[in-house]
C-alpha cells in the first residue's frame, strides 16, 4: 500500500460540529484528509482536500475512497426530534447512505471505518456505568437507526476485509455547537443565560447524563483511525466519566456564564432515560484513552467562544 493512500482519510460529515473538529485534528497530525459534506466547497488547503457532495453520489464515494485507506463516518441526516414523527427518513437518508458506502468494501479492501454512533440513543433503560456489551434497547427512531446502522457495519467486518470500529459518545459539547430543538443542551443552556430567556425542564431536573468535551471525542476518533492492529470489529464507549444531573449542569453553566438562568419545569416525557453513564475501561485499555477535559473547565472555553461569536454576529449584522 503506498504512502498517501495509507495516511489518507475520508471524513463524512466535515461540516458538521464534530466533523469539523476531527478535520482539524487529524491534519495537525499529518494526515491528508478528504472532507467530505453537502455544503463544503471544493478547495484544497494545505492537506485537507474540502469536496462538495454527499454519500448519495456513489462515483464520487467511489472516487474518495479509493484515495483513503481510514473512513471516519460522522455524517447524519436526522436528530432525535426530527425522526420522531418520520421514521422512515432514518432508513431512506442514514441507513441508505451507510448501506451505500459499505458495498464498495469488496471492491476496495483492507479499509478502515470509524463509525460515530451515539450512547445516548442506543443504551436504554438502567444505564448507569453501562459497558459495550449491554443489551440495546433504543426509545427512539433515531437511537434504532444508530443501533441498526451498527448491526450493518458488524455484518460488513464479518464479511469483507474492512476494519471497522465504532464509537459511542455521550453528550458532546464544545465550541462550534449550535443549539438545536432537542438536543445540544449546553448551546441552549448559554443562549438562556446570554438573552435572559427561559429553559424548559423535562420532569424534575434529575436525570443524570454524561457530557464529555469534543477534544476528548477527537482526540479518541484520531487515535481509532492511527491504531493497527486490533479486532476486525470492536465497540467503544466516549465519555468524561462525570455524569450529573439537569439541574448541576444548570448551576455548572451559571457558574461558568456568571449569570442566572430561568428554568421552567414541565411535565417528564416517557422518552428520556433517568441515568445514562459508561464504563470507559474498553477505549482506555485499546487506545490507552481518557477524557481529560473536566466540565468546568470545558463550560468556560464553550461559554468563551459563544461570547466571541456573538460578538461577531453583532458588528457583521
Amino acid at each position: 500500500m503506498d504512502s498517501n493512500l495509507r495516511d489518507g482519510v475520508l471524513v463524512l460529515g466535515s461540516t458538521g460540529f464534530i466533523g469539523a473538529h476531527l478535520v482539524e485534528r487529524l491534519d495537525r497530525h499529518g494526515y491528508t484528509v478528504y472532507a467530505l459534506a453537502r455544503s463544503e466547497q471544493n478547495i484544497t488547503r494545505g492537506r485537507i482536500r474540502h469536496v462538495s457532495g454527499s454519500m448519495d453520489d456513489a462515483e464520487l464515494l467511489r472516487g474518495l475512497i479509493s484515495r483513503c485507506r481510514h473512513i471516519v463516518h460522522v455524517a447524519g441526516l436526522t436528530t432525535p426530534s426530527t425522526s420522531a414523527t418520520a421514521p422512515a427518513v432514518e432508513i431512506s437518508g442514514n441507513l441508505g447512505a451507510l448501506a451505500r458506502l459499505l458495498s464498495f468494501a469488496n471492491e476496495f479492501p483492507d479499509r478502515r471505518l470509524v463509525y460515530m454512533s451515539s450512547a445516548g440513543a442506543v443504551y436504554g433503560d438502567h444505564s448507569i456505568n453501562i459497558d459495550e456489551g449491554a443489551l440495546l434497547r433504543p426509545r427512539s427512531y433515531y437511537g434504532a437507526g444508530k443501533a441498526a446502522a451498527e448491526a450493518f457495519i458488524h455484518a460488513c467486518s464479518s464479511t469483507t476485509s474492512w476494519q471497522c470500529v465504532v464509537l459511542r459518545p455521550s453528550n458532546i459539547y464544545g465550541p462550534g455547537q449550535s443549539p438545536g430543538k432537542g438536543f445540544a443542551i449546553v448551546p441552549t443552556l448559554f443562549t438562556c443565560a446570554a438573552d435572559n430567556t427561559t429553559f424548559n425542564i423535562w420532569g424534575d431536573g434529575g436525570n443524570v447524563r454524561d457530557y464529555c468535551h469534543v477534544s476528548d471525542l477527537v482526540d479518541l476518533a484520531v487515535r481509532a483511525v492511527g491504531f493497527d492492529g486490533g479486532p476486525k470489529s470492536a465497540i467503544y464507549n466516549a465519555a468524561s466519566g462525570e455524569a450529573v444531573s439537569i439541574v448541576e449542569l444548570i448551576s455548572a453553566c451559571e457558574r461558568s456564564t456568571g449569570r442566572k438562568i430561568n428554568v421552567k419545569f414541565l411535565p417528564s416525557r416517557s422518552v428520556d432515560v433517568p441515568h445514562v453513564s459508561l464504563d470507559t475501561k474498553a477505549a482506555r485499555s485499546a487506545y490507552d484513552w481518557e477524557a481529560r477535559i473536566s466540565l468546568n473547565e470545558g463550560l468556560d472555553m464553550t461559554w468563551e467562544w459563544f461570547q466571541g461569536l456573538r460578538v461577531l454576529e453583532q458588528t457583521t449584522n
